[in-house]
């Protein structure tokens, strides 16, 4: 009868080993977006408005760079990117000063929008500081055809998690838990429009 006994300890020992060996290699949650299977680690974001240019009036950046990539700004809180490294955005329409909405906003590419639409997106997967161009001042880039964003906010800490097709249909998708940077503006008087 022992050697039964010693069978089934040594069976719940594997079990209680294999289940917290499971537990604790569960992924924490990690700062990111992928681009067509290619991870990009997400380092920083901020929220920043677009000055300047009546089209776009009422829309705020929602801006993501990687390592390498650094927030700056001048005296009159004018965004800098300093660096070279992963960046991206979305450009949402909000009216509200310093947050956005939560819930989920969706693609949007036909005016008007409602409070969080996303009007369009962008990505550049090697953004260099000499180039220094952010939003679609000379080039497209990539367009953003449909998908959304859910945002969460609670105090200080921002909950994002977004999903997208691009027009070649390609997913990009990702989080952000943490902190936005605020109280900083964008001109876009540059940025000319077609009718």
């Amino acid at each position: 009868m022992k050697p039964t006994y010693l069978t089934l300890d040594f069976a719940l020992a594997l079990l209680l080993f294999t289940g917290c060996q499971k537990t604790e290699s569960e992924p924490s949650t990690k700062n990111y977006f992928d681009i067509d299977g290619q991870n990009h680690s997400i380092e920083k974001a901020a929220l920043v408005k677009l000055e300047d240019n009546p089209v776009l009036n009422d829309m705020k950046v929602l801006l993501f760079i990687s390592e390498g990539l650094s927030f700056d700004a001048d005296s009159n809180r004018e965004l800098k990117i300093k660096g070279r490294g992963t960046l991206m955005g979305f450009i949402i329409y909000s009216q509200k000063n310093e947050d956005l909405v939560n819930g989920d906003h969706f693609i949007n590419l036909r005016p008007p929008y409602k409070e969080g639409d996303v009007a369009l997106g962008f990505y550049n997967l090697d953004w260099d500081k000499k180039n220094g161009l952010i939003h679609y001042e000379e080039d497209d880039g990539p367009l953003l055809l449909a998908g959304k964003v859910t945002v969460l906010q609670k105090q200080d800490l921002a909950d994002l998690k977004f999903n997208f097709t691009t027009e070649d249909g390609k997913i990009l998708k990702g989080e952000y838990l943490g902190t936005l940077q605020k109280n900083l503006i964008y001109k876009t008087d540059q940025i000319e429009f077609d009718d």
